[in-house]
């Protein structure tokens, strides 16, 4: 619950000071787990409250707790699948593959998101994130189950992404939990550039 909640406050600081019904409602958590998340980083001094509203303080170093807190925690509980292509020709042709086509929110993450945002990355493994199952994907996409394919099928767990990719918060989060130092790089760039807001 922690981890999705300050996803929402990371990909938009401002969203703290939202009720907290608001914000039970954006990171699809229950009230009681805003209510002791918000005291706690109040308690952990990453929260100011003055009079008027509330400040996110100390940003770079929640967002560092929060990539470590995403990848060992919550991004296993939302892997689905892994798959390939039917046709392997598709992995050259992948940024011409049309998400939008499938029946529910599909996007992507990982290096294709990187690859999207930055032009600096050409990616080895391709991860997509989906509200629709990885029967129904694969489908629409034609990609056929395989345990060691290069394709992760990852739930989606917030519904406010606009674009064919996850916000770059979570593109980060995954580029740096991947390990690889050529996506380490492209995270800093993504970090200097879109996240330049948490500086």
């Amino acid at each position: 619950a922690g981890i999705k909640l300050i996803y929402c406050l990371l990909v938009n600081p401002d969203n703290i000071n939202k009720s907290f019904r608001e914000l039970s409602e954006l990171s699809q958590i229950s009230l009681g787990s805003v209510s002791t998340i918000v005291q706690e980083l109040v308690d952990s001094k990453f929260l100011l409250k003055t009079q008027n509203k509330k400040i996110l303080k100390n940003k770079i170093d929640l967002l560092k707790r929060w990539v470590i807190a995403y990848n060992d925690v919550l991004r296993p509980k939302l892997f689905m699948k892994r798959m390939n292509f039917m046709n392997k020709s598709e992995y050259s042709n992948w940024s011409g593959l049309d998400l939008s086509s499938v029946s529910e929110k599909s996007l992507w993450g990982g290096e294709c998101a990187a690859s999207i945002m930055t032009k600096n990355l050409t990616p080895s493994n391709f991860t997509i994130y989906t509200n629709t199952t990885w029967q129904s994907l694969g489908k629409s996409l034609k990609l056929i189950p395989d345990e060691n394919g290069k394709i992760e099928i990852l739930r989606l767990f917030y519904d406010t992404e606009e674009g064919n990719t996850v916000s770059p918060l979570l593109t980060y989060a995954d580029l740096m939990g991947s390990g690889d130092s050529r996506n380490i790089e492209t995270a800093e760039i993504i970090l200097n550039n879109e996240l330049q807001y948490l500086k």
